[in-house]
Formats: C-alpha cells, sequence, structure tokens
C-alpha cells in the first residue's frame, strides 16, 4: 500500500464545514489537532468543526443546553475521550469580534477556540474561575503547538 495514500486516509478524519476565508491551511490545522489530541493519549474517530452564523448558534444553546444567550462555541462529544468522535460549533461572528476586543488576530482566536473544544471533549470545564484559569493555559499550550509548526502566511484555506 502507498504511504501517502494511506496518510491521507488516516487525516480525513476531521471535516471542516463552512469555513470561512482565513489565514490557516486544513492541511496544517488537520495535523495540529491530530498532534493536540494524540498528545494526550487519544485518537480522533471523527471530528466536525462547524462555522456557522450567529443567529445558528443561539438557536442550538437553546436546544441543547436550554440556555438562552449567546456563545462564541459549542461542544458536542459523541463517544469517550479517548476516541473522539464529537463536533464544534463556532460562530465566526463571535470570533471576529472577540480577536477584536482582545486586539487578537482572528486565526489566533479559530486556534483559541477550536483548541477549546478539543479541552471540553477531554472533559475539562469552565465554570469557575479557577478552571477557566485552568483551560486557558492549556489553550495556550495547544496554540504554541501550532505556531511552532506552522506559519499563518502561507495559502489560506
Amino acid at each position: 500500500m502507498n504511504k501517502n495514500f494511506y496518510l491521507c486516509i488516516v487525516r480525513k478524519k476531521i471535516f471542516y464545514n463552512n469555513i470561512p476565508s482565513i489565514n490557516l491551511r486544513q492541511r496544517d490545522l488537520s495535523e495540529w489537532i491530530h498532534e493536540c489530541v494524540e498528545g494526550r493519549g487519544a485518537k480522533v474517530k471523527r471530528l466536525s468543526i462547524n462555522f456557522i452564523k450567529e443567529g445558528e448558534m443561539l438557536d442550538l444553546n437553546r436546544k441543547h443546553l436550554n440556555h438562552d444567550e449567546h456563545t462564541d462555541i459549542l461542544t458536542f462529544c459523541y463517544k469517550d475521550q479517548l476516541i473522539i468522535e464529537s463536533e464544534i460549533f463556532i460562530s465566526f461572528e463571535r470570533a471576529r469580534e472577540n480577536a477584536k476586543n482582545y486586539s487578537e488576530t482572528v486565526e489566533n482566536e479559530i486556534l483559541r477556540l477550536i483548541s477549546h473544544g478539543l479541552l471540553h471533549i477531554f472533559g475539562m470545564r469552565d465554570s469557575t474561575k479557577a478552571m477557566k484559569a485552568a483551560m486557558t493555559k492549556q489553550e495556550n499550550n495547544f496554540m504554541k503547538k501550532f505556531h511552532v509548526k506552522h506559519t499563518t502566511s502561507e495559502k489560506a484555506i
């Protein structure tokens, strides 16, 4: 079997839906996500990262969490933490707004949100100040892994 073909099949476990025009490449994102996941002793069976409109996010938040408020990310896990079969929903409008509010690039905000979603998949919560601080520290660690290996100056997705 051709090794390159096999790698292509293995890495196609991460799907991006309605991804906005940003300066991040799908291949780089997928490699980074696999590295983060494998670093925690887990494997991706199927992970969908969905970029949706703010109104759709509010509808999901109301329907599934009974929260009548806007959010930037929702994560749904369908398997245990070692075999990831999950969906991450990101409001691009909220990501863009967060980037502006925190003087950050949209690309870094997307990386932070994906990191945040992965950490929820691994069971981390952010319901207290201490939990939020621990989560932010882990998000920063994940983001460093991306920036060490990849540059955002390459062709965008």
